[in-house]
């Protein structure tokens, strides 16, 4: 098991806002974490990558990581996971990347961190990457206001390749795109997977999550309310919550792709 999760829960000024959420994700596993804004999704990811910013805190749980205990634990041992081992793709691309820097620039300094890589060997490579998630290598030289939503996080994702995460945090990574983008943003998604690596692809969208995740965890109110393989899950939901989701979203609930 690569992550395992146990009873989590995160505060904020006294009060649990995310409560005794446990899940486990498999190496080379979809996981999905479906449910509404507000539910605690984001939450839930910025305490697997430490980056709760206070007043909130994880108050309470077990976060292990390759069999290594993160949580309890000293913030740092969190914070080494993040970016080599851990990666996330935040919501908004454009907001996590650095708009003063060149696409191929961003993509070259992680893989210089994560690889020791010349200067030179990391642009060349931050070409091939962008060309392997359909974009053109010479946007190494764009910034990212000059890409669109979808190219921005094809951009991410070619970060994500050239670092080879054991687990991709992938959070809303369809928000604001078209669907032409948005099936296009799966499919490398689903590549990553085939290619070994674990995801924990977070989304309200029911079909992307269909499309994507072999297990399913549903998030309301702050809390894991039900959990099981995804297709079977979505076929006969159990909680009312789930009922209400999938009556909403899908004309069947077994639905294979995004619309």
């Amino acid at each position: 098991m690569l992550l395992e999760v146990e009873n989590l829960s995160i505060g904020l000024n006294g009060r649990e806002i995310v409560r005794n959420v446990s899940f486990s994700v498999e190496r080379g596993e979809v996981f999905g974490l479906l449910g509404a804004s507000g539910s605690g999704k984001t939450l839930l990811a910025y305490a697997l990558c430490g980056l709760l910013a206070p007043p909130l805190r994880i108050s309470g749980g077990t976060i292990r990581f390759a069999g290594e205990t993160l949580h309890p634990g000293s913030h740092k041992q969190l914070a080494r996971k993040r970016g080599r081992h851990i990666f996330m793709m935040f919501q908004s691309a454009a907001a996590a990347l650095n708009p003063y820097m060149t696409v191929g620039r961003q993509i070259a300094e992680a893989l210089q961190q994560a690889h020791r890589l010349s200067a030179k060997a990391a642009l060349r490579e931050a070409g091939a990457l962008l060309e392997r998630v359909g974009l053109r290598g010479d946007l190494i030289s764009s910034y990212p206001f000059q890409l669109s939503g979808g190219m921005q996080q094809r951009a991410l994702i070619a970060i994500a390749l050239g670092l080879r995460p054991e687990l991709l945090i992938a959070d809303e990574p369809t928000t604001g795109l078209d669907a032409a983008a948005t099936l296009h943003v799966l499919e490398l998604l689903r590549v990553l997977q085939q290619q070994g690596m674990a995801i924990l692809f977070i989304s309200h969208d029911i079909r992307a999550v269909s499309f994507l995740a072999t297990r399913t965890g549903v998030m309301h109110g702050g809390e894991l309310v039900e959990l099981g393989e995804t297709q079977q899950l979505l076929a006969a939901p159990q909680h009312p919550y789930t009922r209400e989701l999938t009556t909403a979203a899908l004309p069947s609930a077994t639905a294979q792709t995004p619309a």
